[in-house]
Protein backbone atom coordinates (compact mmCIF):
# COMPACT_ATOMS: atom_id res chain seq x y z
CA UNK A 1 0.00 0.00 0.00
CA UNK A 2 2.72 2.48 0.68
CA UNK A 3 4.17 1.84 -2.86
CA UNK A 4 1.33 2.59 -4.49
CA UNK A 5 0.58 5.48 -2.74
CA UNK A 6 4.10 6.50 -3.01
CA UNK A 7 3.67 5.43 -6.95
CA UNK A 8 0.05 7.58 -6.95
CA UNK A 9 1.80 10.63 -5.93
CA UNK A 10 5.07 9.86 -8.94
CA UNK A 11 2.24 9.78 -10.83
CA UNK A 12 0.46 13.17 -9.33
CA UNK A 13 4.19 14.77 -10.01
CA UNK A 14 4.45 14.25 -13.50
CA UNK A 15 0.61 15.19 -14.02
CA UNK A 16 1.13 18.56 -12.37
CA UNK A 17 4.44 18.76 -14.30
CA UNK A 18 2.66 18.19 -17.56
CA UNK A 19 -0.21 19.93 -17.13
CA UNK A 20 2.28 23.18 -15.43
CA UNK A 21 3.78 22.88 -19.22
CA UNK A 22 0.52 22.69 -21.14
CA UNK A 23 -0.69 26.22 -19.53
CA UNK A 24 2.72 27.67 -20.36
CA UNK A 25 2.42 27.02 -23.73
CA UNK A 26 -1.07 27.92 -23.78
CA UNK A 27 -0.12 31.23 -21.88
CA UNK A 28 2.52 32.06 -24.56
CA UNK A 29 0.21 31.48 -27.32
CA UNK A 30 -2.58 33.53 -25.62
CA UNK A 31 0.48 36.60 -25.47
CA UNK A 32 1.38 36.03 -28.90
CA UNK A 33 -2.76 36.37 -29.91
CA UNK A 34 -2.59 39.23 -27.77
CA UNK A 35 0.49 41.05 -29.28
CA UNK A 36 -0.78 39.94 -33.31
CA UNK A 37 -4.13 41.63 -32.04
CA UNK A 38 -2.16 44.85 -30.91
CA UNK A 39 -0.24 45.24 -34.04
CA UNK A 40 -3.06 44.86 -36.27
CA UNK A 41 -4.89 47.52 -34.39
CA UNK A 42 -2.13 50.06 -34.89
CA UNK A 43 -1.69 49.55 -37.90
CA UNK A 44 -4.97 49.91 -38.75
CA UNK A 45 -5.60 53.01 -36.55
CA UNK A 46 -2.31 54.60 -38.47
CA UNK A 47 -3.84 54.10 -41.86
CA UNK A 48 -6.57 54.81 -40.62
CA UNK A 49 -5.11 58.50 -39.49
CA UNK A 50 -3.04 58.83 -42.61
CA UNK A 51 -6.25 58.27 -44.93
CA UNK A 52 -7.92 61.53 -42.61
CA UNK A 53 -4.99 63.30 -42.78
CA UNK A 54 -4.77 63.21 -46.00
CA UNK A 55 -8.62 64.21 -47.03
CA UNK A 56 -7.64 66.82 -44.66
CA UNK A 57 -5.58 68.24 -46.82
CA UNK A 58 -7.15 68.45 -49.77
CA UNK A 59 -10.24 69.83 -48.32
CA UNK A 60 -8.13 72.89 -46.97
CA UNK A 61 -6.72 73.09 -50.72
CA UNK A 62 -10.19 72.95 -51.85
CA UNK A 63 -11.57 75.71 -49.05
CA UNK A 64 -8.23 78.20 -50.16
CA UNK A 65 -9.37 77.60 -54.21
CA UNK A 66 -12.22 78.67 -53.66
CA UNK A 67 -11.25 81.30 -51.07
CA UNK A 68 -9.17 82.61 -54.23
CA UNK A 69 -11.93 82.36 -56.76
CA UNK A 70 -14.35 84.57 -54.37
CA UNK A 71 -11.33 87.08 -54.07
CA UNK A 72 -11.06 87.05 -58.22
CA UNK A 73 -15.10 87.66 -58.08
CA UNK A 74 -14.64 90.49 -55.50
CA UNK A 75 -11.58 92.07 -57.02
CA UNK A 76 -13.89 92.39 -60.53
CA UNK A 77 -13.26 90.95 -63.84
CA UNK A 78 -14.99 92.15 -67.09
CA UNK A 79 -17.92 90.20 -66.36
CA UNK A 80 -18.09 90.38 -62.39
CA UNK A 81 -17.50 86.73 -62.43
CA UNK A 82 -14.93 84.87 -60.82
CA UNK A 83 -16.16 81.44 -62.48
CA UNK A 84 -15.87 83.44 -65.51
CA UNK A 85 -12.42 84.87 -65.05
CA UNK A 86 -10.98 81.18 -63.80
CA UNK A 87 -12.44 80.00 -67.36
CA UNK A 88 -10.51 82.74 -69.00
CA UNK A 89 -7.48 81.52 -67.15
CA UNK A 90 -7.85 77.84 -67.69
CA UNK A 91 -8.66 78.63 -71.58
CA UNK A 92 -5.78 80.73 -72.28
CA UNK A 93 -3.63 77.57 -70.03
CA UNK A 94 -5.07 74.81 -72.31
CA UNK A 95 -4.07 76.80 -75.77
CA UNK A 96 -0.68 77.84 -74.49
CA UNK A 97 -0.54 73.76 -73.76
CA UNK A 98 -2.12 72.87 -77.45
CA UNK A 99 0.87 75.58 -78.98
CA UNK A 100 3.74 73.59 -77.00
CA UNK A 101 1.86 70.03 -78.26
CA UNK A 102 1.69 71.08 -81.75
CA UNK A 103 4.64 73.94 -82.84
CA UNK A 104 3.31 76.05 -85.34
CA UNK A 105 5.99 76.57 -88.11
CA UNK A 106 7.01 80.55 -88.87
CA UNK A 107 5.79 81.99 -92.21
CA UNK A 108 7.70 85.02 -93.18
CA UNK A 109 5.13 87.20 -94.19
CA UNK A 110 5.89 88.94 -97.31
CA UNK A 111 5.92 93.22 -98.05
CA UNK A 112 3.44 93.52 -100.23
CA UNK A 113 2.11 95.85 -97.72
CA UNK A 114 4.73 98.29 -98.16
CA UNK A 115 5.19 97.46 -102.19
CA UNK A 116 1.28 97.55 -103.19
CA UNK A 117 0.19 100.69 -103.53
CA UNK A 118 -3.66 101.59 -103.18
CA UNK A 119 -5.13 104.19 -105.59
CA UNK A 120 -3.48 103.31 -109.01
CA UNK A 121 -5.61 103.78 -111.74
CA UNK A 122 -5.87 100.12 -113.68
CA UNK A 123 -7.59 102.08 -116.68
CA UNK A 124 -3.98 103.93 -116.77
CA UNK A 125 -0.95 102.61 -118.53
CA UNK A 126 1.45 100.47 -116.64
CA UNK A 127 5.05 99.19 -116.82
CA UNK A 128 7.24 97.51 -114.40
CA UNK A 129 10.80 98.48 -114.47
CA UNK A 130 12.98 95.43 -112.99
CA UNK A 131 16.64 95.21 -111.75
CA UNK A 132 18.56 92.33 -111.48
CA UNK A 133 22.29 91.05 -109.78
CA UNK A 134 22.43 94.20 -107.46
CA UNK A 135 22.77 96.01 -104.97
CA UNK A 136 25.73 97.87 -106.08
CA UNK A 137 25.37 101.18 -103.72
CA UNK A 138 27.26 103.48 -106.83
CA UNK A 139 24.70 102.88 -109.41
CA UNK A 140 21.44 101.31 -107.34
CA UNK A 141 21.50 104.80 -105.23
CA UNK A 142 20.93 107.32 -108.56
CA UNK A 143 18.41 105.01 -109.74
CA UNK A 144 16.61 105.52 -106.52
CA UNK A 145 16.94 109.05 -106.51
CA UNK A 146 15.37 109.27 -109.66
CA UNK A 147 12.38 106.68 -108.97
CA UNK A 148 11.97 108.97 -105.37
CA UNK A 149 12.40 112.17 -107.92
CA UNK A 150 8.95 110.84 -110.06
CA UNK A 151 7.24 109.32 -107.39
CA UNK A 152 7.82 105.86 -109.44
CA UNK A 153 8.48 102.21 -107.86
CA UNK A 154 10.19 99.02 -109.53
CA UNK A 155 11.41 95.76 -108.50
CA UNK A 156 14.80 95.13 -107.70
CA UNK A 157 15.50 91.18 -107.94
CA UNK A 158 18.53 91.05 -105.50
CA UNK A 159 21.48 88.85 -105.29
CA UNK A 160 21.36 87.23 -101.61
CA UNK A 161 24.98 86.98 -101.23
CA UNK A 162 25.31 90.27 -101.86
CA UNK A 163 22.91 91.79 -99.79
CA UNK A 164 24.30 92.37 -96.19
CA UNK A 165 27.62 94.04 -97.85
CA UNK A 166 25.10 97.05 -99.63
CA UNK A 167 21.96 96.39 -96.74
CA UNK A 168 21.51 100.44 -96.48
CA UNK A 169 20.89 100.35 -100.81
CA UNK A 170 18.12 97.45 -99.52
CA UNK A 171 16.23 98.99 -96.68
CA UNK A 172 16.21 102.84 -99.15
CA UNK A 173 14.84 100.37 -101.87
CA UNK A 174 12.18 98.71 -99.48
CA UNK A 175 11.40 102.37 -97.82
CA UNK A 176 10.33 103.73 -100.80
CA UNK A 177 8.28 101.80 -101.77
CA UNK A 178 9.84 99.36 -104.10
CA UNK A 179 9.76 95.45 -104.10
CA UNK A 180 12.22 93.54 -103.09
CA UNK A 181 12.52 89.93 -105.19
CA UNK A 182 15.13 87.27 -104.80
CA UNK A 183 17.50 86.46 -108.09
CA UNK A 184 18.79 83.05 -105.98
CA UNK A 185 21.72 83.24 -103.16
CA UNK A 186 24.51 82.97 -105.37
CA UNK A 187 23.15 83.73 -108.73
CA UNK A 188 22.92 79.81 -109.11
CA UNK A 189 21.65 78.25 -112.38
CA UNK A 190 18.62 76.71 -110.62
CA UNK A 191 18.93 74.11 -113.53
CA UNK A 192 22.06 72.40 -112.73
CA UNK A 193 20.74 71.54 -108.75
CA UNK A 194 18.53 69.10 -107.40
CA UNK A 195 15.37 70.09 -104.88
CA UNK A 196 17.38 70.29 -101.93
CA UNK A 197 20.37 72.88 -103.61
CA UNK A 198 17.21 74.90 -105.06
CA UNK A 199 15.41 75.36 -101.63
CA UNK A 200 19.12 75.65 -99.88
CA UNK A 201 19.55 78.88 -102.75
CA UNK A 202 15.98 80.09 -101.78
CA UNK A 203 16.16 80.07 -98.27
CA UNK A 204 19.40 81.75 -97.51
CA UNK A 205 18.34 84.14 -99.86
CA UNK A 206 14.72 84.47 -97.71
CA UNK A 207 16.99 84.46 -94.79
CA UNK A 208 19.02 87.73 -95.68
CA UNK A 209 16.70 89.44 -97.00
CA UNK A 210 14.27 89.02 -93.95
CA UNK A 211 17.49 90.03 -91.86
CA UNK A 212 17.52 93.49 -93.34
CA UNK A 213 14.09 94.43 -94.22
CA UNK A 214 12.01 92.58 -91.73
CA UNK A 215 10.00 90.56 -94.34
CA UNK A 216 10.41 88.28 -97.56
CA UNK A 217 10.53 88.30 -100.94
CA UNK A 218 6.88 87.36 -103.34
CA UNK A 219 8.31 86.66 -106.85
CA UNK A 220 11.87 85.28 -108.37
CA UNK A 221 13.72 85.66 -111.13
CA UNK A 222 15.54 82.51 -112.31
CA UNK A 223 19.71 83.50 -113.17
CA UNK A 224 19.77 83.59 -117.12
CA UNK A 225 15.92 82.94 -117.24
CA UNK A 226 16.67 78.69 -116.76
CA UNK A 227 13.60 76.47 -116.12
CA UNK A 228 13.13 73.07 -115.37
CA UNK A 229 10.43 71.10 -114.29
CA UNK A 230 12.20 70.44 -110.92
CA UNK A 231 11.98 74.02 -110.05
CA UNK A 232 8.38 74.47 -111.57
CA UNK A 233 7.82 71.53 -108.52
CA UNK A 234 10.08 73.09 -105.64
CA UNK A 235 9.56 77.39 -106.09
CA UNK A 236 6.37 78.35 -104.47
CA UNK A 237 6.67 81.80 -105.62
CA UNK A 238 5.57 82.94 -109.46
CA UNK A 239 8.55 83.23 -112.00
CA UNK A 240 9.09 86.27 -113.53
CA UNK A 241 10.66 86.49 -117.22
CA UNK A 242 10.60 90.05 -119.31
CA UNK A 243 8.73 91.07 -122.25
CA UNK A 244 11.43 93.88 -123.00
CA UNK A 245 15.37 93.03 -122.36
CA UNK A 246 17.23 96.11 -122.65
CA UNK A 247 20.18 93.85 -123.36
CA UNK A 248 22.42 96.72 -120.70
CA UNK A 249 24.71 93.96 -119.40
CA UNK A 250 26.11 93.72 -122.93
CA UNK A 251 26.18 97.23 -124.43
CA UNK A 252 26.87 99.02 -121.52
CA UNK A 253 25.44 102.74 -123.29
CA UNK A 254 22.98 104.31 -121.91
CA UNK A 255 21.82 105.10 -125.54
CA UNK A 256 21.84 101.79 -126.12
CA UNK A 257 19.33 100.82 -123.51
CA UNK A 258 17.23 103.39 -124.15
CA UNK A 259 17.03 102.94 -127.47
CA UNK A 260 15.91 99.08 -126.75
CA UNK A 261 13.28 100.96 -124.68
CA UNK A 262 11.54 102.82 -127.26
CA UNK A 263 8.70 100.73 -127.96
CA UNK A 264 7.00 99.91 -124.51
CA UNK A 265 3.25 99.13 -124.09
CA UNK A 266 1.08 98.37 -121.36
CA UNK A 267 1.70 95.50 -119.26
CA UNK A 268 5.58 95.21 -119.75
CA UNK A 269 8.20 94.28 -117.65
CA UNK A 270 11.73 95.34 -118.37
CA UNK A 271 14.68 93.81 -117.54
CA UNK A 272 18.11 95.78 -116.39
CA UNK A 273 20.23 95.29 -114.38
CA UNK A 274 21.66 97.98 -111.30
CA UNK A 275 25.71 96.85 -111.76
CA UNK A 276 26.49 99.27 -114.77
CA UNK A 277 26.73 103.39 -114.53
CA UNK A 278 25.05 103.46 -117.68
CA UNK A 279 22.35 101.58 -117.05
CA UNK A 280 21.81 104.60 -113.85
CA UNK A 281 22.25 107.22 -116.75
CA UNK A 282 19.48 105.64 -118.85
CA UNK A 283 17.31 105.54 -115.91
CA UNK A 284 17.71 109.01 -115.39
CA UNK A 285 16.13 109.89 -118.98
CA UNK A 286 13.40 106.69 -119.06
CA UNK A 287 11.96 107.16 -116.43
CA UNK A 288 10.95 110.86 -116.67
CA UNK A 289 9.79 109.99 -120.10
CA UNK A 290 7.13 107.24 -119.37
CA UNK A 291 5.97 109.14 -116.39
CA UNK A 292 5.16 112.23 -119.29
CA UNK A 293 3.91 109.61 -121.76
CA UNK A 294 1.22 108.51 -119.21
CA UNK A 295 2.31 104.97 -117.69
CA UNK A 296 2.35 104.00 -114.11
CA UNK A 297 6.12 103.04 -112.95
CA UNK A 298 4.72 100.08 -111.02
CA UNK A 299 6.19 96.59 -108.90
CA UNK A 300 5.66 93.79 -110.29
CA UNK A 301 3.32 92.94 -107.31
CA UNK A 302 1.06 95.97 -108.19
CA UNK A 303 1.54 95.10 -111.95
CA UNK A 304 -0.23 91.75 -111.51
CA UNK A 305 -2.94 93.29 -108.48
CA UNK A 306 -4.29 95.65 -111.13
CA UNK A 307 -4.15 93.73 -114.06
CA UNK A 308 -6.14 91.13 -112.40
CA UNK A 309 -3.66 88.40 -112.94
CA UNK A 310 -3.72 85.63 -109.97
CA UNK A 311 0.16 85.11 -110.14
CA UNK A 312 0.97 81.31 -109.28
CA UNK A 313 3.87 79.97 -107.69
CA UNK A 314 6.41 77.78 -109.39
CA UNK A 315 4.60 79.14 -113.02
CA UNK A 316 6.37 81.26 -115.58
CA UNK A 317 5.16 85.27 -116.24
CA UNK A 318 6.80 87.39 -118.81
CA UNK A 319 4.32 90.50 -118.55
CA UNK A 320 1.34 91.96 -117.83
CA UNK A 321 -1.44 91.32 -120.29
Amino acid sequence: MENRGKHFKDESGIFERESYHVRSIMNQRKRRNELKTKVVLFGTAFVLVAALTVLAFKLAGLNGSNDNNDNVAAAGSPSGSGEEGTGNKQKKKDEKSKDKEQPVKEVSATGQKRWLRDGLDPDKPMVALTFDDGPYTPVTSKILKVLKKYDARATFFVVGSRVPQYEDMVKQAYEQGNEIATHTYNHANLTKLDKKGIKSELDKSKKVIKDVIGCSYSTLRPPGGSINDTMRNVIKVPMIYWSVDTEDWKSRNAKSVLKECKVIQDGDIVLMHDLYPSTADAVKKLVPRLVKEGYQLVTIDELFHYKGIDAKGGKVYMSGR
